[in-house]
């Protein structure tokens, strides 16, 4: 059995971070049913896009939807919201990352969801947290991935030394806040075990983007310096470093993986250089000193060379590998990290798989993404034992 089976899930959701937070929910077996307007969620309309008679398909929208169900419902409309309370009535958990006050204003913050369901846990994602929960004066600011990098200092803490700012170039915060939105669901659900009572959980794109660059934050917190752009300013050399063909990963923290390095190298006077006594005195030396003096050597190997002589001395080292080559990686394809998601308008998706594995849970068995609004009668009639069809059920589409 999957540990989350029997949880229902409703999910308030578009984009990355809530998709992503109710994929990993749904990979563990609870219920996820995404509530979505006529319209869809917006990664429906993003090309690429295939379509059949009966069904519309998008890759994107495959990638962090798998395991779901879409009920459709109009929440500006009375019917459609009176619908959603009935199914916040009898749920364990929703999801949402609507622009804060948009749930006001549809007349479903917290404290009306609790009333109906005082178990429910409102789990909300937003660029600078929730009025109701921790107030800031960039709470009602829109945001997205890059907006996060840009004021957690992410965007400044990358790239090299001098360039323009260089944010990471993929949604970085928005599929790790989404991660730490499901942190947030399992501690509720924890927690109502001792309470019985859900909460409503705060999760920011802002707070989580300096949590990711809490490095710098901390070194800056200690020197009031920061450090340089691209490089731990504890430990060196920590670089990508050219190979005769290719990049090569050299991380060497510590003293004594240091001496193992000077040595494979072919400078085990390095080590007692009192100029390299530290990681803080290696790393200020790097583009001086030490740098070109490692590329010399590197320079005249190949990647594969490289890791294999420092890999054999216990230094940590690796090719720096592109996407491509992740679809060809053996150790990839032993942790089931890219998965086939099947489609019944696009066949099959390849995306990224759960990082999470244990003795006790059982594999990931990806299951598709849903088409807009197909299990809106199934989902109402197994959670309220009603129908779109009933008699005195009025219209919610």
């Amino acid at each position: 059995m999957r540990p989350l089976a029997g949880v229902r899930v409703l999910a308030l959701e578009n984009f990355v971070a809530g998709p992503t937070a109710t994929m990993f929910l749904a990979d563990w077996g609870a219920d996820v049913v995404k509530i979505e307007p006529p319209t869809g969620d917006t990664y429906r309309s993003f090309p690429p896009i295939k379509s059949t008679e009966s069904a519309v398909s998008s890759v994107w929208f495959s990638r962090l939807n798998r395991g779901k169900r879409s009920v459709v419902l109009e929440l500006a409309t009375g019917a459609g919201r009176e619908r959603f309370l009935e199914l916040a009535s009898v749920a364990d958990v929703l999801v949402q990352n609507l622009r804060p006050g948009t749930l006001a204003k549809l007349g479903l913050d917290y404290e009306t969801l609790s009333a109906v369901n005082p178990r429910l846990i409102l789990v909300s994602i937003s660029g600078f947290g929730q009025p109701d929960v921790q107030a800031g004066p960039y709470t009602k600011m829109p945001a997205f991935d890059l907006i996060g990098q840009a004021m957690s200092g992410i965007a400044y803490t990358s790239g090299r030394e001098g360039d323009p700012p260089s944010p990471v170039g993929f949604p970085l915060i928005d599929t790790s806040v989404g991660d730490w939105a499901v942190t947030a669901t399992l501690l509720a659900l924890y927690q109502r075990e001792r309470t019985g009572l859900g909460q409503h959980l705060d999760v920011a794109m802002f707070d989580v983007g300096i949590h990711l660059n809490e490095y710098a934050v901390g070194a800056y917190g200690w020197h009031g310096v920061a450090p340089l752009r691209g490089r731990l300013p504890s430990s060196a050399p920590f670089e990508l470093v050219r190979a005769s063909e290719g990049y090569v990963a050299i991380a060497v923290s510590g003293e004594a993986i240091f001496a193992r390095f000077a040595e494979v190298i072919g400078h085990p006077e390095l080590a007692t250089d009192p100029r390299y006594a530290n990681g803080t005195l290696r790393a200020s030396a790097m583009d001086d000193h030490l740098l070109p003096l490692i590329e010399r050597w590197t320079g005249e190997r190949s990647v594969s060379e490289i890791v294999a002589a420092l890999g054999a001395a216990g230094v940590p080292a690796s090719p720096v590998q592109g996407v491509a080559d992740l679809f060809e990686d053996e150790h990839v394809a032993a942790r089931d990290m890219i998965v086939r998601v099947p489609d019944e308008v696009l066949g099959e998706v390849r995306v990224a798989g759960n990082p999470v594995k244990g003795t006790r849970l059982p594999p990931l068995e990806p299951r598709s993404s849903p088409q807009l609004g197909a299990d809106t009668d199934d989902v109402l009639a197994e959670w309220l034992g009603s129908t779109r069809n009933d008699p005195d059920e009025r219209e919610t589409t």
